[in-house]
């Protein structure tokens, strides 16, 4: 307790040394807790936007060498994934985009995403219908020229009107309109809500194609990702010749784990750069209490002389140390916090907060480096001879 209190009246004494001692754990402190929210920031950004997409796909890439003697894959693996695989599956459709004017009376969107899919194309791309209907399967068949809006266009183009029942032009052909979207993206230019989805049965006018070389088989949980893999690789290998053409499988959640593990190891990266501040802030407590030290020569003198051991004197000085680091800790932290959430909401409109281990680990970091560093002053301090201590001016 004695040597609390001595170190606490040596910090106030020399307030504005003790703070410049601190300052290197305090930038060191906060560039922890800052980067690694920042980077905690950042990879919740990127979940939402695979989220967003539709997570828990299967996506199938086809390559035909021969086209007249390709089967016709896309209605086998409908049919096989909402029959066979119907406990796993919740939808699939063709993968087919390309970008249209989409014309209102006298308001043109000039590049919206024109989507061709099925009747199962929302649950395939995460979209909740908001309004009328959803493509069905009855318009595939029957090619109807019909469509289902994104908000953005939808508000875009009918800011008063109800668009169910009137029609709009896409690149000049005309399309009623069925349904809208939820927005899902901010409802803003060039987001997943500036989109248009029609019956995939219209690609040879839309794409001058009637080709289907992208589909996506939306499975019901993540679990049973691989098993749906898994089968329809089997599938499609008894169905596609080597000689006609080839395919490929792609788990549609690698991207968002990929992102998910390189956001880790970029934060533990970029933790570890911060905490070299906190090295050299330790190096600056060092040298500081080498000059408290060589100050309090005498003082250390006179307790030798009247029999303090050395733990005491080795005691006095690391609790002051600690205390130094301990202090720059907690202004780390309260400033960590601050910058985090400020950067935050900038950033990414997000709440960003350190996590507790983060901040726990960073505090006891600090503090650690302050005593290992104390170390050597101190060891220094409690070797000094009485009577050279006495002699020192």
């Amino acid at each position: 307790m004695n040597a609390l209190i001595m170190a606490l009246d040596s910090i106030q004494e020399k307030k504005g040394r003790s703070f410049l001692t601190m300052l290197g754990i305090i930038i060191g402190v906060t560039a922890v807790l800052v980067l690694v929210a920042m980077v905690s920031g950042y990879n919740a950004d990127i979940t939402a936007y695979y989220e967003k997409l539709g997570v828990n796909k299967v996506n199938i890439t086809l390559t035909w060498y021969d086209r007249t003697r390709a089967p016709d894959v896309y209605d086998a693996v409908y049919t096989y994934g909402n029959e066979t695989l119907g406990d796993m599956v919740e939808g699939v459709s063709p993968s087919a985009t390309t970008s249209l004017p989409v014309k209102y009376r006298t308001t043109t969107l000039e590049e919206s995403t024109i989507y061709l899919g099925s009747d199962q194309f929302a649950a395939c791309n995460n979209y909740v219908l908001e309004d009328g209907r959803d493509l069905s399967e009855l318009d595939i068949q029957q090619r109807n020229k019909v469509c289902v809006l994104g908000s953005y266009v939808a508000d875009s183009l009918f800011p008063y009107t109800d668009p169910i029942g009137e029609t709009v032009y896409l690149s000049g052909i005309p399309f009623t309109v069925v349904g809208t979207y939820y927005q899902k993206d901010g409802g803003t230019e060039d987001s997943m809500d500036d989109m248009v989805s029609v019956p995939y049965s219209l690609n040879r006018e839309l794409l001058e194609s009637a080709d289907v070389t992208a589909i996506t088989v939306k499975v019901d949980t993540s679990d049973h990702v691989e098993t749906v893999l898994n089968a329809l690789d089997a599938y499609l290998a008894e169905r596609i010749s080597s000689s006609v053409g080839e395919y490929s499988l792609e788990n549609g959640n690698s991207a968002m784990t990929e992102s998910t593990e390189e956001t880790a190891s970029m934060s533990v990266v970029l933790g570890g750069i911060a905490s070299i501040a906190l090295l050299v802030g330790g190096i600056g407590i060092m040298n500081i209490m080498l000059v408290t030290v060589t100050e309090r020569t005498r003082e250390i003198g006179i307790k030798k002389s009247i029999g303090a051991p050395r733990s005491e004197i080795i005691t006095q000085f690391l609790v002051e140390a600690g205390i130094l680091s301990g202090m720059g800790g907690l202004i780390g932290i309260a400033l960590g916090f601050g910058l985090s959430l400020i950067l935050g909401k900038a950033m990414y409109d997000l709440i960003l907060l350190p996590s507790a281990l983060v901040t726990a680990g960073a505090f006891s970091f600090s503090v650690a480096i302050g005593i290992i560093f104390g170390i050597y002053p101190a060891v220094k301090a409690s070797n000094l001879q009485p009577v050279d201590a006495l002699r020192a001016d």
